[in-house]
C-alpha cells in the first residue's frame, strides 16, 4: 500500500489528503478527524490518480457547503495582538510581530511569548505556524518544572526508574509510556489544572508495572488518586479547550 499526501484549501481552512494506493477496483474518499482520506487503486497512472485528487477536492467543498460543522473540525484558532493564555496557571500575553523575513520564530521574556512571522504568508499557514511555535516555546518554559513534578511522584510512590521526560504537542492522547521508559506528556495538558496533570502523570507512570488497562492497572492508580475517575471526567468534558 503505498501513501501519498497532499492538501486542499478551502475557506482558510487546510484539509490534508492522504491518498492511499491498494488492491481494489473502486475509488472512495471519507472525511475523518484531522484529514481526509482517498483510496484509489493500485494500477492507476497518475494522471488518472491526479484526476481522482481533483474529483475529491471538488467532492470535500461541496460536502463542506452542505455540512458547515463538519469543516470545524479543521479550523484553527485564530490569533491576534490581543490573546492572553492562561498555561500551567500562569498567563501570558500574545505578540505576534510580521516582519520582513522568511522563517517563523519566537521567543518568551517574563511573561509575554513573541512570534515573529513572515509578513507575506498565507493566513492559514500563519496561524498553523503561530499554534505550533506556542507549543513548542511552551513545552521549552515547563519542562524543567514538569520533569521535577513527575520525578517526585515517582520517587514518593513507585521509584521506578525513568529515562527521559519530554513535553511536546499530541492531540491523541494526554501522555505516554514508550519501550524505552520515557514519559511523553502532551502541552496540552498544561491547560488543565495541576492535580488533573498529576493525575496524567500518575497515569503514565503506573504503566511502568501494566502496561495494559486492567483492573491491576487501574488499583495502581487508585492508591495514589483515589478520586482518577474525576480527573478522567474533567478530561473528557473540556477537551477541547485544551489547546493552544
Amino acid at each position: 500500500m503505498k501513501k501519498i499526501i497532499t492538501e486542499i484549501i478551502y475557506d482558510n481552512v487546510l484539509i490534508p489528503i492522504h491518498i492511499y494506493k491498494e488492491m481494489r477496483m473502486d475509488t472512495r474518499i471519507s472525511i475523518l478527524k484531522n484529514k481526509a482520506i482517498l483510496r484509489v487503486p493500485m494500477f492507476m497512472t497518475n494522471k488518472q490518480i491526479n484526476q481522482s485528487i481533483a474529483w475529491a477536492k471538488s467532492w470535500i467543498k461541496r460536502r463542506f457547503k452542505e455540512n458547515p460543522e463538519m469543516q470545524k473540525r479543521f479550523e484553527i484558532k485564530t490569533y491576534n495582538q490581543e490573546n492572553t493564555l492562561l498555561i500551567n496557571n500562569k498567563s501570558f500575553s500574545l505578540k505576534i510581530i510580521e516582519e520582513e523575513r522568511t522563517n517563523f520564530s519566537g521567543k518568551i521574556v517574563n511573561d509575554t511569548i513573541y512570534i515573529y512571522v513572515p509578513a507575506k504568508v498565507e493566513e492559514y499557514h500563519k496561524q498553523k505556524y503561530i499554534k505550533t511555535l506556542q507549543s513548542r516555546l511552551v513545552a521549552q518554559y515547563f519542562l524543567p518544572e514538569i520533569s521535577d513534578r513527575i520525578r517526585k511522584i515517582n520517587k514518593k510512590h513507585f521509584n521506578f526508574d525513568i529515562n527521559n521526560i519530554r513535553l511536546k504537542y499530541n492531540h491523541s492522547n494526554w501522555g505516554s509510556r514508550s519501550a524505552k521508559s520515557n514519559i511523553n506528556i502532551s502541552t496540552r495538558l498544561l491547560f488543565a489544572p495541576k492535580d488533573v496533570q498529576d493525575y496524567v502523570f500518575v497515569h503514565e507512570l503506573a504503566h511502568f508495572k501494566e502496561m495494559n488497562h486492567s483492573s491491576a492497572f487501574w488499583n495502581i492508580v487508585r492508591k495514589v488518586v483515589p478520586d482518577y475517575k474525576e480527573k478522567e471526567k474533567w478530561l473528557k468534558k473540556n477537551n477541547h479547550l485544551c489547546d493552544f
